[in-house]
């Protein structure tokens, strides 16, 4: 092949049209396989002076998709790279607003072009609309481009409409005939009239075809006519590699893209790196990017390699899957390592896989592989790695596929005790981690769950190898009780069973959930009146969880230390421990943990009567956008329900009543059951049934009085106060209701004297000159050390003015204050 063969003809058109990059925040280029979309974009950007992100898809994974574009931002903001890979895939309106955040807070000083190439692999809304957001957010110097066979997303049209994108379609690559003459000219070739015509019929401007065409009349000196673009390229390209090179481009044809260590473990004949050199040089459909020290296919060479493949007998493809499984698991990745042994049904290879790297690499977009994987997987081979199965059965218990959950740890047992390759010491150590995953089972009973954990100690004899102690011990709960309140009457018993239980479970796990039974003790006194004594508890268990870092508690004991501040009506103490709680849980990468935060935040912003400031998703009651998992659904409808009563949406609270009780039954949480009684009995009043409202009321006396759980019924005392002294007549509660009567009045003047605060925060915010100044450049997304730079006064300044601002406006976070300055320009 000549030089002049491979050369590019960047067409005037195509560049008019790539030059409104600079204009728009998104450009998507659109166009089927083989119209030089790629190429164009990477030669036009070469002589941009941009710095340019350039990431090419492999396959339709979300999770691989996120973790590459996460590195991209590596050399710009190492900490926002980090802490967008800890977000993961936004799934959810809490991370995709969290992801927008991060990616804004990064400073593009030079002009930075995103490239998103083969962007129709993916079918992602939750990705499609996370780049939306930013492109909307206008981000200064930033640029996006996706390339794309197919139409972005499902807003384009809308986008385009407002200014935030360009689109370049099909039609701006086709060849026109005088373009085609140029193209050929410029490759060295010259066509006669007849041989143009055909050319132009033939190809219909389409430049893949034409180059092939090219290319087959400089080996051949003619121009001929085939059946198909997969025929040219048999034609002109594979016929003409050596019998040595076809065999090594059908072993690596199953990557887009690979590396040279790479090619060289599925070629195992320690000449791959020559073959490369020699591929590169002679074909313009393999590519080497010395940047990132990788080799890319062209997808049309691609295509055709994979249907050569495809064509292959079942040996052959099945080793070639096999050493790519191997290669996969060799890199540590456990899921494309799974798929591949899985197309091999090397089942084997497949469980060494989930084993290699305990399954942390298993998320939620892998559920129904992997449940498929297992059910094909021969009960023999599964019996050999039972491991691997532990590992499937605790990730089917984060699925909420409790039946499966419960037939995968019986399965497990009998390979326990049936398998003949266990000695006696593995087979207790099995057994050990087996009690310890069943245990999960018996959720929510205490004496239930502990009695696993007595048996896993006993055959253990140390922490469990297999259970992740940084996982979330509350499921997303913000709330200890909540969890495991369970049996009307028996809240002190529950109490101490947790104190009794605790030690064994601490033990097998090396501390997960530490401070969990200081917390509830604490929150217990909470609900039974006794602040004091909750006060003295809750410092015991932020003692604990901070001991062994453990988040789920340490937010647990804050939540409640939050409560109690409200009871003695201290603003100030509730709004900075919001804020700053949040900022630590951001600082920490602790994403996990922002949909429980944004509940506590939820239910106070609920007790106060503020409408406006409870978290979006939880107001609109978006249970699927968050991160709980579901034994904390019920307490995020102790918040919703509220959210409704407050805003006086009577009918729809009726109308959740049902769904609410019936999740809140699952377990038991007694808690979620007494306050959607309490919230029915309120809605029932207000509608003027006053008969229904006291009978429903009753119910939530009747769970709530044998174990003094006053405060549900104190904190939403202004709906039913009238309701309770027309029940206490009756004598059944009477001292029950006397003690909420008797506490009611301070707590709700409080509440009022904290609601008034906000309110009149919300009607002026009344800034000095400088916090003004901070607070627009908030609103810009700087951060504290950047504002102080921008104003030349200390970060520490920054920090304390901003305090004095979120008290002044009654809001816990930077997006709600950048909100409010926005709606202020605007007014």
């Amino acid at each position: 092949m000549t030089k002049n063969a491979r050369a590019l003809y960047m067409r005037e058109p195509i560049n008019r049209s790539l030059n409104k990059i600079w204009e728009y925040p998104l450009t998507v280029v659109e166009a089927p396989m083989g119209y030089g979309k790629t190429t164009a974009v990477k030669e036009y950007l070469k002589s941009s002076k941009a710095d340019v992100l350039w990431q090419t898809l492999s396959d339709e994974s979300a999770t691989v998709f996120w973790n590459g574009f996460s590195r991209l931002f590596c050399k710009l903001d190492l900490a926002a790279a980090d802490s967008l890979a800890g977000v993961g895939v936004p799934g959810n309106s809490v991370f995709l607003e969290e992801a927008v955040r991060i990616v804004g807070g990064i400073v593009f000083s030079a002009r930075t072009v995103i490239v998103l190439d083969d962007y129709h692999l993916l079918s992602s809304e939750d990705l499609d609309r996370f780049i939306e957001l930013v492109v909307k957010a206008e981000m200064p110097n930033l640029h996006i481009v996706i390339i794309s066979r197919g139409v972005f997303g499902e807003n384009t049209t809308e986008l385009v409409l407002k200014g935030y994108c360009s689109v370049i379609e099909k039609n701006c690559f086709e060849l026109s005939r005088d373009e085609i003459v140029e193209y050929c000219r410029l490759c060295g070739v010259k066509l006669n009239t007849e041989e143009t015509d055909f050319l132009v019929s033939y190809t219909e401007g389409w430049i893949s075809s034409v180059y092939l065409c090219i290319l087959g009349f400089l080996q051949d000196g003619r121009i001929e006519r085939q059946a198909s673009l997969f025929e040219l390229i048999e034609k002109v390209v594979y016929r003409r590699c050596s019998a040595e090179l076809q065999e090594f481009l059908l072993n690596i044809c199953i990557f887009d893209s690979f590396s040279l260590e790479q090619a060289e473990y599925m070629w195992q004949k320690g000449n791959a790196e020559g073959l490369l050199r020699k591929l590169v040089g002679q074909n313009t459909f393999i590519k080497h990017d010395k940047n990132n020290r990788r080799y890319y296919l062209h997808n049309i060479f691609a295509s055709y390699l994979r249907r050569n493949f495809d064509r292959q007998d079942l040996d052959k493809r099945r080793a070639v899957w096999k050493a790519a499984g191997g290669w996969h698991l060799s890199v540590g990745d456990c899921m494309h390592a799974m798929d591949c042994f899985y197309k091999t049904a090397d089942f084997d290879g497949m469980l060494i896989a989930i084993e290699a790297n305990k399954g942390n690499s298993i998320t939620n977009e892998h559920k129904d592989r992997l449940i498929r994987y297992f059910n094909e997987c021969p009960a023999q081979t599964k019996m050999e790695h039972p491991w691997a199965c532990l590992i499937y059965a605790i990730n089917l218990f984060s699925f909420n596929e409790m039946e499966l959950f419960g037939e995968q740890c019986g399965e497990i047992g009998s390979y326990i005790e049936l398998s003949p390759g266990l000695d006696d010491q593995s087979r207790a150590k099995l057994a050990g981690e087996l009690e310890l995953l069943c245990g999960f089972a018996k959720y929510n009973s205490i004496t239930g769950m502990s009695e696993h954990h007595q048996r896993a100690v006993e055959l253990l004899r140390g922490p469990s190898e297999f259970l992740d102690r940084k996982g979330s011990w509350t499921f997303g709960s913000p709330s200890v009780m909540y969890m495991f309140y369970r049996e009307s009457g028996q809240l002190a018993q529950e109490v101490q069973e947790m104190f009794a239980a605790m030690p064994d479970y601490y033990r097998l796990t090396d501390g997960h959930g530490y401070g969990a039974e200081y917390v509830m003790q604490a929150e217990r006194y909470y609900h039974i009146g006794d602040f004091e004594n909750a006060e003295i508890e809750v410092h015991k268990a932020v003692y604990k969880a901070q001991s062994r870092d453990q988040t789920a508690m340490l937010l647990c004991a804050w939540f409640l230390q939050l409560r109690l501040a409200m009871v003695r009506g201290d603003l100030a103490f509730v709004l900075n421990e919001l804020r700053q709680t949040r900022e630590e849980i951001q600082k920490r990468g602790l994403y996990l943990y922002i949909s429980t935060w944004d509940m506590c935040e939820g239910f106070v912003y609920a007790s106060l009567n503020q409408e406006k400031k409870i978290p979006a998703w939880i107001a609109q009651g978006n249970l699927q956008d968050s991160a709980i998992f579901f034994p904390s659904y019920a307490f995020f409808n102790i918040i919703w329900g509220k959210a409704l009563l407050i805003s006086g949406q009577y009918l729809k609270l009726l109308g959740s009543v049902e769904e609410f009780i019936g999740i809140a039954g699952v377990f038991p949480n007694l808690l979620g059951q007494v306050y959607t009684y309490i919230y029915e009995a309120a809605a029932k009043f207000k509608l003027g049934h006053q008969g229904d409202a006291r009978a429903t009321l009753q119910k939530a006396l009747d769970i709530a009085a044998p174990d003094q759980v006053i405060m549900p019924f104190v904190e939403n005392g202004e709906y039913i106060i009238d309701m309770l002294i027309i029940l206490e007549k009756n004598r059944r509660y009477a001292e029950f209701i006397g003690r909420v009567r008797d506490v009611f009045p301070s707590i709700a003047i409080s509440r009022d004297a904290m609601s008034a605060k906000l309110n009149s925060a919300d009607r002026q915010p009344v800034f000095t000159e400088r916090e003004w100044s901070i607070a627009e450049l908030v609103a810009t997304g700087l951060s504290n050390r950047d504002i102080g730079k921008t104003l030349h006064i200390a970060e520490v300044t920054v920090k304390k003015a901003l305090q004095n601002i979120f008290v002044k406006i009654g809001v816990s976070s930077r997006t709600a204050l950048a909100k409010i300055v926005i709606e202020q320009r605007s007014n």
